[in-house]
């Protein structure tokens, strides 16, 4: 039965970073996928020097977008580092899923330690307060080491298309830039491990705030 499913991220890479492949299965599978980015994602560094401006971001977005085969990229307005959990935050995110109407919704983590992160995963719990199955994505370094340890609960097997996600991944050519080759090694050798947890080449991750079983 075909799903209707949205990735909500912070920022442009968040959503391929934690669940490109399961993403990339979906649509190849014909499921209909939509993609909801909170912010611009330019961004300076705290001494002002510019890292990274909202046109390359976007493009770099827009590029990753289609490397996975998603058609549908919103990119909203909100401040890069500053999202707030607040009722402009959680409107923005009702208003978009109440027109789509997701069987399906990936959001972040509520525990990561980067504020957006946070306050996203909290606003759409809040915005998806009528909706039944929400997962929350695994965080990686450097925003995923939390005082709280994340459950993997959801496995996904993306032996198959783990080539797409890192390929989406590459698209981001100032995040690569910026954090060098450690991070796509790092990406991949944690689907790695998600992968031999399961018995499988390569896998994804997801803790479940709660989930409808469909029979």
């Amino acid at each position: 039965m075909k799903k209707v499913i949205v990735a909500i991220g912070a920022h442009l890479d968040d959503i391929e970073l934690a669940a490109g492949g399961t993403l990339a299965k979906a649509i190849r599978d014909g499921h209909d996928v939509h993609m909801i980015v909170m912010s611009r994602s330019g961004y300076t560094d705290y001494n002002g020097k510019v890292m990274r401006t909202d046109e390359t971001a976007m493009q770099e977005g827009r590029n990753a977008a289609r490397v996975l085969g998603c058609k549908d990229l919103d990119i909203l307005d909100f401040s890069n580092k500053d999202i707030a959990y607040d009722s402009r935050t959680v409107e923005a995110i009702e208003k978009r899923i109440n027109i789509i109407k997701p069987d399906i919704i990936f959001t972040h983590w509520p525990f990561d330690t980067h504020q957006a992160h946070v306050a996203v995963g909290k606003a759409t719990i809040s915005a998806a307060r009528r909706y039944n199955t929400i997962y929350f994505y695994e965080p990686i370094s450097p925003s995923g080491r939390s005082y709280v340890g994340f459950r993997p609960q959801l496995y996904v097997d993306i032996t198959d298309v783990i080539d797409t996600k890192i390929a989406a991944l590459d698209e981001h050519v100032t995040e690569k830039n910026k954090y060098g080759d450690y991070w796509i090694r790092g990406v991949s050798a944690r689907a790695a491990f998600r992968g031999y947890e399961m018995g499988k080449m390569y896998g994804e991750v997801f803790e479940v705030l709660r989930e409808e079983l469909m029979l």
